[in-house]
């Protein structure tokens, strides 16, 4: 089986370096800076155990992919990037297996408009990606894994799939029902914006988040929408790896979005989903809807993360 990895950011490029250095086949696709360094000077892969250079083949565009049938596709691109990279997939392979290693829960859908085999990941693996041919995986072992048939089931290659990534260090549960794990990760991910657009930690923010979640969680329940707690007892969680930090100060990938100004967050795909799941309902979500417009703002406008004290996001969210 050969990985091609699609959207070498932090989790990609991660997810990439951890399989290479383990013997797998990987292909990274990433942006052209990236995959320079890549080809110069292999990936710069920081453990919290060592630091190890790995030897991988990347490249810019699938179409510089000669796909092979028994190629499979980690799809790590964020939500927003998400249309994009299936059109440029679709040039230059049209059945090939997708796995969406991506937060949020509308991936899914979208790579099913493209592709007849499509896979929901939900992913536990924190990844720092700030300087081109450089990425620090944080936990040792890597990370943890959920994966299933989209929207339902598993298979055969669902289970070569999550082999390959326990033979790359990784914890993987297979499960026939993907979505209400993805659904668990985003009650979680909503609140990557309150850290984003303040720059604080801690208590300081610690009621905003709440706030965030809580509002994500009273619309699930009304929507009849079931759920996996990431903190919830044995049983109704999945699997976690134990988490050695290699940098206490890193950051959530909205963050790292902000620092890198690309000019583009996945907030949309995430606190975005709640505005639109409140709008199904006939309702509202106003703390979400301010993050999301605030968020777009400072991305559009190149601005790094710390834009607003605690004490004025309080004031914008009303909370």
């Amino acid at each position: 089986m050969r990985i091609v990895i699609y959207g070498a950011g932090g989790i990609g490029s991660s997810v990439g370096g951890n399989l290479g250095r383990t013997g797998h086949d990987v292909v990274l696709i990433g942006r052209p800076g990236h995959v320079r360094a890549i080809n110069e000077h292999g990936l710069r892969l920081i453990t919290p155990s060592a630091t190890h250079t790995v030897r991988l083949t990347a490249v810019t565009s699938p179409e510089q992919i000669d796909f092979r049938p028994d190629d499979v596709v980690f799809l790590c691109v964020k939500g927003q990037n998400t249309e994009e990279a299936l059109g440029d997939l679709s040039t230059a392979t049209r059945d090939i297996p997708i796995f969406c290693f991506q937060n949020g829960v509308r991936n899914e859908e979208i790579v099913a408009g493209y592709f007849p085999r499509v896979y929901g990941v939900m992913i536990r693996a924190g990844a720092v990606f700030l300087t081109d041919g450089e990425v620090m995986s944080r936990r040792d072992p890597p990370g943890s894994l959920v994966i299933g048939r989209y929207p339902q089931g598993t298979d055969l290659l669902t289970e070569e799939v999550a082999g390959e990534l326990r033979s790359g260090g990784y914890s993987v549960t297979v499960t026939p029902d993907i979505l209400p794990y993805k659904w668990g990760k985003l009650v979680t991910n909503v609140a990557n914006a309150v850290r984003a657009i303040t720059d604080t930690t801690g208590e300081e923010v610690d009621s905003i988040s709440r706030a965030v979640r809580q509002e994500l969680r009273d619309l699930l329940t009304k929507a009849g929408i079931r759920w996996v707690s990431l903190a919830g007892p044995p049983g109704e969680r999945p699997a976690t790896t134990s988490v050695s930090p290699a940098d206490p100060e890193a950051q959530s990938s909205t963050w790292q979005s902000l620092t890198r100004r690309h000019g583009s967050v996945e907030t949309e795909f995430l606190n975005g989903e709640v505005v639109r799941l409140a709008r199904k309902l006939g309702e509202r979500a106003p703390i979400n809807e301010v993050l999301v417009r605030v968020c777009q703002e400072m991305a559009a406008n190149r601005e790094p993360p710390g834009k607003y004290t605690p004490t004025q996001l309080r004031e914008l969210l009303g909370v």
